[in-house]
């Protein structure tokens, strides 16, 4: 009962210091030393997830060699079972065992091996930490091939410790920087054009639209804006790279599309040859949806454009989503009066749409289309 009541205070510690660190690499590394009271291990890493696209960045290397991450980023990441199979973006917040997810045989025909006879490790424990279902961080350690694996009670520990990580880098993040309150949407289309995964933050974002109207809104070029029944999103394509958590999605409808042709064979192979083959860019698709800005960056956005105050607060009654009937009720106006001023906002920022209006104004300039569709005011 001791033993129990002592490492229950020792969790608390470690979370403790995880929200009292100045900053994410001194949380990880102070974790790690602290975390081996409870568990050994000879290594272990923390690597952040970028939130607008979901790939993996550099990050704590503790007791290893930095440059086996960078060597793992650049090329090994797209291979890593982690990545492909579990956790992947999907199981969050629950650790799980290299070995539960690849066996010894499958990873020794992989080239995936390559890079396991490079570092110092064979046996890991790995979690992908996440907020609100968004994914914030990668977690693992590390035994090396002599040490016995990992078990439940250890994994208990870290499935404990892993969503405190997540916050506590969360808020620092908007302890130092407010516009980390933004969240990013994701969405992957397959090459069908079918809905292969939305993230969490999508799923809200869209409510009861469908997926595609996000593929829909995407130009050939430059940036989109999907209307939803309360917001307006910017609309963006993310290049595939190797160290995005999205590939198993491009890998399974690959594998699926083999399947359809009749082409199955060994699934090791396979998955090894997948993952070498650059399928992101033509199987599939990620898309990423970000809300614009309140009222003060509308503001600040209309200002630069040189439109009078009325000309400013016609515009964001039509950033809003609103008609031209409702822009006069609530600017005391002649709905022919709207109509004129849009005529001149359309004139002086050189568009000719409403859709091409919310893109000059919301998102880059460089994207706007002119000269398409029917002039509406």
């Amino acid at each position: 009962m001791n033993n129990l009541h002592s490492e229950e205070l020792r969790l608390l510690e470690i979370i403790e210091m995880a929200y009292a660190a100045p900053d994410d690499e001194e949380m990880a590394r102070t974790v790690f030393m602290a975390l081996r009271d409870l568990l050994p291990f000879p290594s272990g890493i923390l690597m952040p997830v970028a939130a607008d696209t979901l790939q993996l960045q550099p990050g704590l290397c503790f007791d290893c060699d930095p440059a086996d991450m960078c060597t793992y980023l650049t090329h090994y990441a797209p291979q890593d079972p982690f990545v492909l199979r579990q956790p992947s973006p999907v199981l969050l917040n629950q650790s799980v065992r290299f070995s539960d997810v690849v066996s010894a045989s499958e990873l020794g025909r992989s080239e995936f091996t390559e890079f396991m006879q490079r570092v110092p490790y064979y046996h890991a424990l790995g979690i992908l930490t996440a907020v609100a279902g968004q994914p914030v961080a990668v977690f693992s350690v590390h035994r090396q091939r002599h040490e016995r694996d990992f078990n439940a009670e250890e994994q208990a520990i870290v499935d404990r410790i892993g969503p405190h990580l997540a916050r506590a880098i969360v808020l620092r993040r908007l302890a130092n920087d407010p516009e980390q309150r933004l969240e990013t949407g994701i969405v992957v289309f397959g090459r069908e054009r079918n809905a292969l995964y939305l993230n969490t933050t999508a799923r809200r974002f869209l409510g009861t639209t469908p997926p595609d109207a996000v593929l829909r809104a995407l130009p050939p070029q430059g940036t989109g804006i999907v209307s939803t029944a309360s917001r307006n999103y910017r609309v963006h394509r993310v290049p595939w790279a190797a160290a995005s958590l999205l590939h198993r999605f491009a890998v399974e409808e690959a594998a699926a599309d083999s399947l359809d042709r009749g082409q199955a064979g060994d699934a090791v192979e396979f998955w090894s040859a997948a993952t070498r083959g650059g399928f992101g860019g033509e199987r599939a698709i990620i898309l990423a949806l970000q809300p614009f800005r309140q009222r003060v960056d509308l503001v600040q956005r209309l200002a630069r454009h040189g439109l009078s105050p009325r000309q400013s607060a016609v515009a964001g009654g039509v950033l809003r989503g609103l008609d031209n009937g409702e822009i006069s009720r609530q600017l005391y106006i002649a709905e022919q009066t709207v109509k004129d001023h849009l005529h001149e906002i359309y004139h002086r920022l050189g568009v000719h749409t409403r859709t091409e209006l919310l893109i000059k104004v919301l998102g880059p300039t460089s994207s706007v289309p002119t000269g398409r569709g029917k002039r509406r005011t």
